[in-house]
Order: structure tokens, then sequence, then C-alpha cells
């Protein structure tokens, strides 16, 4: 029993063109030997000359050739009509409201802009008047203590700086904590014993001065300083 897959390929080779099938064209016209012999062993030519004989003998239907006439005459006039045109407004009538909104708004910054720099094309330069002078502060040099001494320090010294009238001083901690505030009118300040006390070997200290004008303002800075008294190391000599 065959199965339905070797039907179907048996009918697809029956049904596929040869080299020697009658052309489309060429199905109406005499036909020679060869051809005609071609025609009775192939169900493809056969096909094809049947489905051509019905449609060159077929009786048109009443009423045909009328319908044909008023498609061939719609056709004709659409394509001689010219193409409908639409009023200038009406591109903006069909605008979303939101594009006539952007449109609306581009327009009046537009007119805005102008506006403004018609009005004031340039910022005027205006005098500074009754307005403080501010300096950068400079640096003020310090002399010692700095970085590890031998012994704690009795005073601090620095540089005198050009046109101060006075210095403030001030000892702090590592962690910033104020240890002793003084002045002095000269480059030097003698530590209280209360400071000196706190002065341990190995003890870290912090130190800055401040150069201040006769108006009280600060006009130079040493930054901050460190100092260490170091620890005195113990002899290992015996006699």
């Amino acid at each position: 029993m065959k199965s339905k897959s070797s039907d179907q390929t048996v009918l697809k080779r029956m049904l596929q063109a040869t080299a020697e099938c009658i052309p489309a064209e060429r199905i109406g016209d005499t036909r020679t030997a060869a051809e005609s012999e071609h025609v009775n062993r192939c169900a493809r030519c056969q096909t094809e000359i049947a489905l051509w004989q019905d449609f060159n003998d077929a009786t048109p239907v009443p009423d045909e050739g009328a319908a044909v006439q008023w498609v061939v005459a719609e056709l004709r006039r659409r394509r001689q009509a010219p193409p409908p045109t639409r009023a200038p407004y009406a591109i903006w009538r069909w605008l979303p409201s939101t594009a006539r909104l952007v449109t609306a708004g581009a327009a009046l910054a537009g007119v805005v802009t102008i506006g403004y720099v018609m009005r004031d094309g340039e910022p005027a330069v205006r005098e500074l008047q009754d307005t403080p002078q501010v300096y950068r502060t400079a640096q003020v040099q310090v002399v010692a203590p700095v970085g590890d001494i031998a012994a704690p320090p009795s005073a601090l010294e620095w540089v005198a700086f050009s046109g101060a009238a006075g210095y403030d001083v001030e000892v702090l901690e590592v962690d910033g904590t104020s240890l002793w505030r003084g002045t002095s009118s000269s480059p030097r300040i003698d530590l209280p014993s209360s400071v000196l006390a706190q002065l341990v070997p190995g003890k870290t200290v912090l130190w800055e001065v401040r150069a201040r004008s006769a108006s009280g303002a600060t006009v130079a800075n040493s930054g901050t300083q460190r100092f260490r008294v170091e620890v005195k190391k113990l002899s290992t000599d015996f006699k």
C-alpha cells in the first residue's frame, strides 16, 4: 500500500513543467506531431490546454460588458482628476493641540529675547564705592621650635613681618584643642610654666602665629607648625 507522501511526490512530478512542455503563449497555436505526442502523455499540458479552452470559449454573462466599461471609465476619470488641495489655514487647523502650543511658545520666546537684547544689549560697568579691600594673607616665617627638639622650648620665635602691629599666638594639642593663647608686639613670646609642664618627651604639640595690622585685621599667618620633645635613650653602659 502506497503512502500519502509517495502519492504527493508522483503528483508533483506529473504537474512539474519539463523542457518538452508547451509554453503558455503557444497553447492556442498549431502543434507539431512531436508536441501532440507529448501532450497525449503529459498531464500538466493537458490541464493547461483545458483551462485555456474554457477561458477562450466562455460566453459572457448579461451586463458583463457594461460593468467592464464602467470600471474603465472610472479609472480614466480618477487618473485625469487633479489632486485635492487644501486651504492654507487647513494645515494649522489640523495640527494637534500640543504642536500648536509649542509653536506659539517658541514665537513668544523669540519676541521676549529680541526685546531683552534691544533693551539692555550690554550690562554697564559700575564703579565700586565704599567697598572694603580684601587682601590675601601672607606667610609668617617661623624660627623655632620646629620638628624634633632635645628639650622643651622656653619661647616661640618667628621672623618679624613688615607692617605688623602685633602678633597673636596659639598653642594646641594634635587634635586641635587649644592649650594656650597669647599676644606679642615682637617676633617672640615666652611660654608660661603651665604650658612648659605639658611639653613632656614624646608628645607632639602644634602652634601658630598670626600677624595683625593696627586695625586688628590678620595680614599674615604662619600656618600650623609642630614640634616634639625627643625621648632620651637610657644608657646601657655599666661601670
